[in-house]
């Protein structure tokens, strides 16, 4: 039974998709076609059938390689709470973690255009961001990750800032090889993707979502379709994200920003420059 050694669990809207794209190229390293699985977010994953459907994800993987997967879910308390505790039962404690970290208030706004584009989210910008406490409490960085780190030590989760990683790919793609311990490609690696603004969408429960979703697409066509060729596709099927026409004013920001206090912005300044500064979790010699 094939079970992840790795996970990427967030945050939310900073940089976990061009991340699992990067690793999904990797060799030595496997990820199943689904980003966002969540296994273990549920319960139902310590139970003997669930065990062994979040191990048929990972039924494909060649012999030998390190199996991970990106479900951002994982630092998502208090929506979810308990993951990191199920995840050291499920996958024992050797399991590495890896959690981006990006510019709070951007992360929140980016955020919000997300859901927007989706139809999840009809109030205006000023007023979700102030009256959902998920969007402050997913940018609580040190709160988010502090299961995780009392679960499985600070040695083995590795945070990494957004800004860095968009500046300096290649490089941040080493260290995060280094970190799961496999060899890094030498090809660079693809632009950023997943960015909210022109972002095409696939709203959820319209026929484009069940085909997406699907078994079929994700496991016997996708792994088969070029990158550029899923994009282009996209382009010529899917309507685009609205561009977001409401700014966050002052008074908003000013208050998130008392709301998130110095945690956050702590957490997000104390991540890596990948050029040698210290980087909480990154292995000890």
């Amino acid at each position: 039974m094939r079970l992840p050694g790795f996970l990427i669990i967030g945050a939310m809207k900073a940089g976990t998709t061009s991340l699992y794209d990067d690793l999904s190229r990797v060799p030595g390293l496997y990820l199943p076609p689904e980003k966002e699985p969540e296994d273990l977010a549920d319960p139902d994953v310590e139970t003997p059938a669930g065990r062994a459907a979040y191990a048929a994800r990972f039924a494909a993987a060649p012999a030998g390689a390190l199996c991970g997967e990106a479900s951002t879910a994982y630092a998502k308390r208090p929506t979810h709470e308990g993951v990191a505790e199920r995840a050291a039962r499920v996958l024992g404690p050797g399991l590495r973690i890896i959690y981006l970290t990006r510019d709070p208030v951007r992360r929140i706004v980016s955020q919000y255009h997300h859901l927007h584009g989706l139809g999840l989210e009809t109030r205006p910008l000023n007023d979700a961001v102030l009256a959902d406490e998920t969007y402050v409490a997913y940018s609580r960085y040190d709160w988010q990750l502090a299961p995780w780190r009392a679960s499985f030590g600070p040695a083995q989760v590795l945070v990494i800032r957004f800004e860095e990683y968009i500046a300096r790919r290649a490089e941040t793609l080493q260290t995060v090889c280094g970190f799961l311990g496999v060899a890094a490609p030498r090809a660079t690696p693809a632009s950023h993707r997943n960015a909210s603004a022109g972002k095409r969408i696939v709203r959820p429960g319209s026929p484009w979502s069940r085909i997406a979703h699907s078994h079929l697409y994700l496991y016997r066509i996708k792994p088969h379709l070029p990158t550029g060729l899923r994009d282009r596709l996209k382009t010529l099927l899917l309507p685009a994200t609205a561009p977001l026409t409401e700014p966050l004013t002052p008074a908003t920001r000013a208050e998130l920003e008392r709301r998130l206090g110095t945690e956050a912005p702590r957490a997000h300044a104390a991540t890596a420059d990948v050029n040698g500064a210290p980087m909480p979790g990154k292995r000890a010699p």
